[in-house]
């Protein structure tokens, strides 16, 4: 199939993550998007069908499986079908339910409800797993957010991808206060999904940005993902719900899915 691909939260010092966008009238079958998504290659594909004016239905798989929620494919999509538009604001929705997009300035911005965070002991065998120490362990959902001691303990984790994937959690988001005018970094890992490092996720802040915010007692905060490709994205906190903004850069040309690019994924 034919799609855009577009780099969510890259700047100057990072690269971003990248997710294809696939412009359909109707849903193909479940098993033609999952083997689109899987030629495509990338963290993960959104297939967008146009619902009424401003509003879309939205579907999204990695190469692997379908997810019921990903920001950063849906700040993509939001990216590839405001270019060239007046309209600013969109609305998606998803099975998980409605999310809403909008342009402002030269970023986009999503909103996503809060998650929840309970406090817990670290589950037997995921600091092992993860290779390191924990300050806070909580679960959120299907995920578990680990917080360590540093920037720089996050930075040179090498998990155990295998032994993560047995732990029983969709996705582990391991966390430090940041510094030098970054509130807090990140890494998130999902080989239960097989993406085993997601370069930008957006979801796992739905979970950071409560989190950090009652430590630091403020709404609005700054954040970078430590992963390879790295990104940016600047957060504020409205209660129940969150939103993110981050930029979103549009490649040029549209891309076939029989060329795969294979690219953002760690094995």
């Amino acid at each position: 199939m034919r799609h855009h691909i577009v780099d969510t939260f890259a700047d100057a010092q990072c690269a971003g993550n990248p997710a294809a966008v696939v412009q359909v009238p109707e849903f193909p079958a479940g098993t033609e998007m999952q083997a689109t998504a899987h030629r495509i290659g990338l963290p993960t594909t959104a297939f967008v069908v146009p619902n009424r004016a401003a509003e879309y239905r939205v579907r999204w798989f990695t190469p692997y499986k379908e997810i019921n929620l990903c920001g950063h494919a849906t700040i993509a999509s939001a990216r590839v079908l405001l270019t060239g538009s007046d309209v600013t604001r969109l609305t998606f929705v998803s099975a998980n339910g409605v999310l809403h997009a909008e342009r402002l300035d030269d970023l986009i911005a999503i909103d996503l409800p809060t998650s929840s965070l309970t406090e817990c002991a670290p589950p037997p065998g995921l600091l092992d797993a993860l290779g390191t120490d924990a300050v806070t362990c909580a679960v959120s959902g299907d995920d578990v957010l680990i917080e360590v001691e540093s920037p720089t303990t996050v930075g040179a984790l090498r998990p155990d991808f295998a032994a993560l994937a047995a732990q029983p959690f969709r996705g582990h988001i391991v966390t430090a206060r940041g510094g030098d005018g970054v509130d807090f970094v990140s890494r998130t890992f999902f080989p239960a999904l097989g993406v085993n490092e997601d370069q930008v996720c957006v979801t796992a802040h739905c979970k950071l940005i409560p989190y950090w915010g009652r430590r630091l007692g403020r709404d609005r905060l700054t954040a970078v993902q430590l992963s390879e490709r790295g990104g940016r994205l600047e957060l504020r906190d409205a209660g129940d719900r969150v939103q993110v903004l981050g930029t979103a850069v549009l490649r040029d040309g549209v891309h076939d899915d029989r060329a795969p690019q294979l690219e953002g994924l760690t094995g």
